[in-house]
């Protein structure tokens, strides 16, 4: 008879457990209150629109100093055409693997991360793409002779 009662006290519980849960997750307490009429305490959200990076890897056409100005021909894969862009460098933009604009030369290979607004492209970022040194093949650096293989006989 214990274990009946248990398990009928242990039901009791799970059931006012579960009609409690949803009274108490509508709690009202903390609700804001109406605006009174005549206030302008109205908040309406403020969305500043954000400029879309893109990012294009190409060949640099034309690099011009005094503007601070870059044209990259790229490959655009929506088009599926060639295209050039004409992006402009500011204080803000991060050079890599380039200590200033006049280190770009015409033909360099970039990555060009940038923002478009208002018909102007601005670079964030412009990675230049250095050229791979070949390691030197460890035979010649050590001044080693080529093995000789013995004739058969």
């Amino acid at each position: 008879m214990k274990l009946s009662n248990l398990k009928v006290l242990l039901v009791s519980c799970m059931f006012v457990s579960l009609i409690a849960v949803p009274a108490i997750s509508q709690d009202t307490g903390n609700a804001p209150t109406a605006p009174q009429e005549g206030s302008s305490s109205i908040l309406t959200p403020v969305i500043i629109p954000q400029a879309k990076e893109i990012a294009i890897y190409g060949e640099i056409q034309t690099v011009d100093v005094q503007a601070n100005a870059l044209a990259v021909q790229y490959y655009d894969y929506d088009s599926d055409s060639e295209k050039t862009a004409d992006i402009v460098i500011n204080a803000d933009t991060k050079l890599e693997n380039a200590i200033a604009l006049s280190d770009i030369k015409k033909g360099d290979w970039v990555d060009v991360i940038y923002t478009s607004t208002d018909g102007k492209s601005t670079a964030k970022v412009v990675t230049l793409e250095k050229e791979e040194v070949p390691a030197p093949d460890e035979a010649s650096a050590q001044g080693a002779r080529p093995v000789s293989v013995p004739a058969e006989q």
